[in-house]
């Protein structure tokens, strides 16, 4: 076998996962040999939280754009992807989890120092090939690190037998985790993060994407596996955080919402999704993702929980921000709303044609959800903010969801009541939170499917929502997402002379907005409508992979391609 030499990823190694004994302190770790990491518990650990850095998922600061939430996604969206056009292909990083795999038991650790280890590699590596499998069906496995004299041509598996290694990675890693780390280790991988992917995992498989013959025993397996994660979670103690507007800023195990996060620290490893989501004036090198669409923005139904649609909402198209669902305001700052940037006391976010000098929102809207408020411009590029990439409220409603798959509304209904409650949304008389009462399975899978739409706003969901539905065709394909071009009407256009009137507090916008705005509905997809391809719903794999490995057989629907993904 190759000799291994492990180069530290020193900061975000030490700091970020643990800060027990100083591994710099006790050798030149420039160059370590194989062996004296698997003899090493603090060595081992620092090779385990390299892999945390190398295959834990990031925010998906861009994937608003492949969904309704923004406008974007490019030659996704529009159906001009090319056979390279997705290419995500992480045999490196898996092969390093099969290093540790493999040798861990070699050396003088112990089995109670082992376990842990093998643990959190075995759930990265099942995390890695659902991410292959969730975009290109069937991927070679490979369970064993390659060497040069390795068969390295290794043909794709079917789609099954994926899934089937993925859920033995998990129901392994879950075997050997605890149920929650000390909080020095908070953000490691625990048994309940373990049962909730796996639950993700068979949910996604029971959909359409997958099943499009919907085989009802999919759905069997995923509600068993979703009840299981429910149930484990709740035993540890997990929870739907008390503020949806605050669950972002709580970090650690005082944060009972967390299930699965990669944790951020400044210095050390941060992420630039505050400064590229901000208002350009108050960010820094980066801006332009996450602005909300109008069919966004209305998504979200009133405080009283009813559709803006139904006539008995009271809804005010003109000042389309009062009374709504709390978590509007938490994710959606609108023109003359408050946003406190930057510290400053008493901001209003202004997105008028004209109103800033470095630049406006093409929608007309940005997304404020997770957008640390105290961030001064130049400290937006440099976010410690965690990313959640499983919270409790997932785990509920992907066991709402296969709830209702088997026949079971009532289950699916009290998870709505219980998302909407901590929303903030009142009960109403009927005590139903403003959904409709008797719900037939159709219309109970639509309520669960709006519910994830507003509750996972701008969390990377809503798109694999779609996908693994296959929603796009049905939902998108022929439209244009939408935006608001906000003209200043009232002061002859003077924006100045606007400026010192509500100062002055003459202005009442929630009273006479269109005495001063004018919103004209523009497009944001301006050269052709959505055209979601259904080939999209796997992906060609990339030349460049084809090229070097003979055996691999092109995907259904792609450049004359072969391999079935649906087996």
């Amino acid at each position: 076998m190759k000799k291994l030499f492990i180069h530290i990823f020193t900061v975000v190694t030490l700091i970020s996962f643990t800060q027990c004994e100083k591994v710099l302190d006790k050798r030149d770790l420039t160059a370590i040999p194989e062996q004296a990491v698997w003899n090493d518990i603090a060595l081992a650990t620092a090779y385990v939280n390299q892999l945390y850095v190398d295959n834990m998922p990031t925010w998906p600061t861009n994937a608003s754009g492949d969904s309704d939430e923004s406008g974007g996604g490019g030659a996704y969206m529009l159906g001009q992807l090319t056979i390279d056009g997705v290419d995500y292909w992480p045999y490196n990083q898996i092969r390093n989890i099969n290093v540790l795999l493999k040798n861990l038991g070699s050396g003088s650790l112990t089995k109670s120092q082992q376990d842990p280890l093998k643990g959190q590699a075995l759930f990265l590596r099942a995390w890695q090939y659902f991410q292959l499998v969730s975009r290109y069906g069937g991927v070679p496995l490979v369970l064993e690190p390659q060497e040069i004299t390795a068969d390295l041509l290794v043909s794709r598996s079917k789609t099954s037998e994926c899934i089937a290694q993925i859920i033995k990675d998990l129901d392994e890693s879950a075997s050997l985790l605890p149920v929650k780390w000390d909080n020095i280790d908070a953000g490691r991988i625990t048994k309940g993060a373990v049962l909730a992917f796996k639950a993700r995992v068979l949910l996604h498989y029971a959909s359409e994407q997958f099943n499009p013959t919907q085989l009802p025993e999919r759905w069997t397996t995923a509600y068993a596996a979703t009840k299981a994660a429910k149930e484990a979670l709740e035993a540890a103690g997990h929870a739907l955080f008390a503020d949806f507007g605050k669950l972002w800023y709580t970090e650690g195990n005082a944060n009972p919402e967390i299930i699965l996060v990669t944790r951020f620290i400044n210095p050390g490893r941060t992420h630039n999704r505050d400064a590229c989501t901000r208002p350009l004036d108050e960010a820094q090198n980066c801006t332009g993702a996450n602005y909300p669409t109008i069919s966004m923005v209305e998504a979200f139904p009133m405080k009283n929980g009813l559709s803006i649609k139904d006539p008995n909402s009271g809804y005010d198209a003109t000042a389309f921000w009062l009374n709504r669902d709390p978590r509007f305001a938490a994710t959606v700052a609108y023109n003359g709303s408050l946003w406190e940037l930057s510290g400053k006391t008493g901001r209003t976010q202004w997105t008028f044609l004209g109103s800033q000098q470095t630049g406006n929102t093409n929608t007309g809207f940005y997304c404020r959800k997770a957008i640390f408020e105290g961030y001064k411009p130049n400290e937006t590029e440099l976010s410690g903010t965690d990313w959640i990439e499983i919270r409790f409220a997932e785990v509920l409603m992907n066991f709402a969801e296969a709830a209702n798959e088997i026949g079971n509304p009532a289950e699916a209904l009290e998870v709505l009541k219980a998302i909407r409650k901590r929303a903030g949304i009142e009960a109403g008389a009927n005590g139903l939170y403003g959904l409709k009462a008797n719900m037939s399975k159709t219309e109970m899978r639509q309520a669960i499917l709006l519910e994830r739409q507003i509750e996972f706003a701008f969390e990377g969901k809503r798109s694999a929502d779609m996908r693994r539905r296959r929603l796009y065709e049905s939902e998108l394909n022929g439209t244009k997402r939408k935006g608001y071009q906000i003209n200043l009407i009232a002061f002859n256009g003077s924006k100045n002379d606007f400026f010192d009137a509500f100062a002055k507090g003459t202005v009442d916008l929630n009273k006479n907005y269109t005495t001063y705005f004018r919103n004209d509905v523009r497009d944001l997809d301006l050269t052709q409508s959505i055209n979601f391809k259904p080939e999209y719903y796997f992906f060609a794999i990339p030349r460049t992979h084809l090229e070097k490995n003979a055996n691999l057989k092109q995907t259904n629907g792609w450049d004359g391609g072969s391999f079935d993904p649906l087996q």
